[in-house]
């Protein structure tokens, strides 16, 4: 999996098996090391509600995105486009969250 930050968007990005893996009920989780002793982690799990959610701590990011949504976009692989959903921040703000399955190869 990889993850990728812009100025209000984070992409999500991963291979065939992973979204298999998702398909099967199981949680994708990236870990990276950091100094001091600390991680950041992503986690991507199917949802059996019909709504996406996201939530984050200094830790990581933790996405959970509807299971039949996952399987309707798993019927349009190979694509280059991805599933997406735009969250309301307390702020006022919003965040662009995408799904992407990486077609190469």
């Amino acid at each position: 999996m990889n993850v990728r930050f812009a100025h209000g968007q984070v992409r999500f990005r991963t291979e065939r098996s992973e979204l298999a893996t998702l398909l099967a009920g199981r949680t994708l989780s990236m870990r990276v090391d950091l100094s001091g002793q600390h991680a950041f982690r992503a986690t991507v799990a199917p949802g059996r509600l019909a709504s996406w959610r996201l939530d984050s701590d200094p830790t990581g990011l933790w996405l959970v995105i509807p299971l039949k949504e996952l399987e309707a976009f798993a019927n349009d692989v190979p694509t280059s486009e991805g599933i997406a959903h735009r969250f309301e921040l307390e702020n006022g703000a919003t965040v662009d969250v995408t799904f992407e399955v990486d077609v190469r190869g």
